[in-house]
């Protein structure tokens, strides 16, 4: 599975690479949700993980982007965050999302879940 991740911490990067890699998975990723569009439509992935809050464009925004303007209306999309209450997993959901993954992640279920939601 081609993954890519956006999260303006690099930590939280550094952490679902390793899992992700560890499981055989191929992953890219970006701190910069607005210089990430270009790269994950060159990429390809099969899912995009990306945080909800971030500086330049939230994302919601890069979700909406990425659906309207790049042609990958059916790439799978999950939000990784520690937004947590519904409010925020219903504006996910409506601008597209297939998943939420909460932080702080479930280290024995996170590659699993994300595998699931590619699928979608």
């Amino acid at each position: 599975m081609k993954v890519y991740i956006v999260d303006a911490a690099a930590d939280m990067i550094e952490v679902m690479t390793l899992m992700l890699d560890a499981d055989g998975h191929r992953v890219a990723s970006s701190v910069d949700s607005a210089t990430a569009i270009p790269q994950i439509v060159e990429f390809k992935p099969d899912i995009l993980l990306t945080d909800l809050v971030m500086a330049e464009l939230d994302g919601l925004e890069l979700c909406h982007e990425l659906r309207e303007n790049t042609g990958r209306r059916a790439m799978s999309i999950a939000f990784v965050s520690a937004k947590t209450d519904e409010f925020w997993r219903e504006h996910a959901s409506n601008a597209g999302a297939v998943g939420y993954i909460s932080k702080p992640l479930e280290t024995n279920t996170f590659v699993e879940t994300a595998e699931a939601f590619a699928a979608q």
